[in-house]
């Protein structure tokens, strides 16, 4: 399709040549020059629809350490046959908690966090799971699914030390929430110094999104005869672009203006700054990742259908998961505008944390699901609780890291919601 439209400007090019060797009107000549911006902007945005987006880089060579650029290097702490354990090694002296970003598996790539790792990096010595796409991973390397992503999820906690503070975003939380929980069990010493969990389908039940719904109405059987795919290698996956779709009929009115001002920006042929936004938005959220089939169908029965982690029937590797266990302090966050984790899916789960003594809340207004790690919102608002909480339990063990840099704000103690 992208082929036919440069095609039809192209030949729109050579019109516009023989006018002007052998002359035309000139209102003829405006026209004409108005049609070729029209098709080059239609050559742009089909082009951009139609291509196949490869994993992007994070790109965060450098961070802003008490005013001055500091450069950062990725390092892998640990490989894996599914992903890696990434490290952003800063080049400061600065002693800083240490983080571990618990990316979700959800169609996209870790790069998603881009803008998370990016502000925690001022203030945090930042790790990051790396999942890599599913159907680049050789069969010989066994079946991934849920069980198997809180095993990476226990594995990279427990090498970074009970020093390292968990952020689980989105899906991730699920996971996260069943290998913490066994760690509490066996080995309580190796908690992490915090765990915080961040607008995630903990209790989908809570709060009905379409996603929920979704779920709720869907025969599996039939859904993954349907889009499950066999890669080159012959492994069984969950194709991401179709995981893309879902996501983008969620929101069709939303897409549809972004990329109604792209074209006609492409058509005035302007340098707006929103064309370098919205281009290198879609960048990255049209580059997607196959999930392997077993993850798709276990978190599509276990989490949605079933609500085994809200309801308490949850097994992890053959034994029931204890949120009860986990002692460490938590964090709650949650977006009010939030229509793929409504709020209430993380916040009610928090119930869940009777073993913990210092469980906090926060929900942010006016913030969306990307919002909540993301953005303004994300800056300015959610990470500087995040940090603030994670000195407060620090100080209390008489361990103190480098004042952070910017301004932190107290977040508060988690109130149930008592029922009217």
């Amino acid at each position: 399709m992208a082929l036919t439209v440069a095609l039809q400007r192209d030949v729109l090019h050579v019109y516009r040549d023989l006018g002007k060797m052998y002359g035309e009107p000139k209102f003829l000549q405006r026209y004409q020059a108005y049609v070729e911006k029209v098709t080059g902007a239609n050559v742009q945005l089909v082009e951009s629809l139609s291509r196949d987006y490869d994993k992007p880089e994070f790109g965060l060579q450098f961070t802003e350490i008490e005013g001055h650029k500091v450069p950062v290097r990725e390092e892998i702490a640990a490989s894996k046959p599914f992903g890696n354990l990434l490290h952003f090694q800063r080049d400061t002296d600065r002693n800083d908690p240490k983080f571990l970003l618990v990316a979700p598996q959800s169609g996209h790539y870790a790069t998603l966090l881009r803008p998370t790792v990016e502000r925690l990096m001022q203030e945090g010595d930042v790790y990051i799971t790396d999942w890599l796409n599913a159907r680049d991973v050789p069969t010989e390397a066994g079946q991934f699914d849920l069980d198997t992503y809180a095993d990476y999820v226990r594995e990279f906690t427990e090498l970074l030390g009970p020093e390292v503070n968990v952020l689980a975003i989105c899906q991730s939380t699920v996971p996260s929430v069943m290998a913490i929980s066994r760690i509490a069990e066996e080995n309580p010493e190796k908690q992490p110094a915090t765990l915080t969990v961040m607008a995630g389908p903990l209790d989908p039940g809570a709060a009905p999104t379409e996603v929920t719904k979704l779920a709720d109405k869907m025969h599996l059987p039939s859904y993954l005869r349907t889009f499950i795919t066999e890669a080159p290698n012959g492994r069984k996956v969950y194709p991401g672009y179709v995981q893309l779709m879902s996501f983008i009929a969620m929101n069709p009115k939303n897409h549809f203006s972004s990329h109604r001002e792209l074209y006609n920006h492409y058509v005035a042929d302007d340098t707006h700054p929103d064309v370098v936004r919205i281009e290198r938005f879609y960048r990255e959220y049209f580059a997607v990742a196959d999930l392997t089939a077993e993850f798709y169908a276990d978190t599509v029965k276990r989490v949605f259908i079933n609500k085994e982690l809200a309801k308490g029937t949850m097994t992890y590797n053959g034994r029931p998961v204890n949120p009860e266990a986990i002692t460490c302090p938590i964090i709650g966050i949650e977006g009010a505008m939030d229509d793929i984790s409504a709020p209430g899916q993380t916040r009610d789960f928090l119930d869940r944390f009777t073993g913990s003594s210092d469980v906090s809340f926060y929900e942010q207004a006016h913030a969306g699901h990307y919002g909540v790690f993301a953005g303004g919102h994300w800056r300015r608002d959610i990470a500087p609780r995040i940090l603030d909480k994670v000195h407060e339990v620090f100080k209390a063990k008489g361990l103190e890291f480098t004042k952070p840099q910017n301004e932190t704000i107290p977040v508060e103690p988690y109130q149930p919601v008592v029922a009217a």
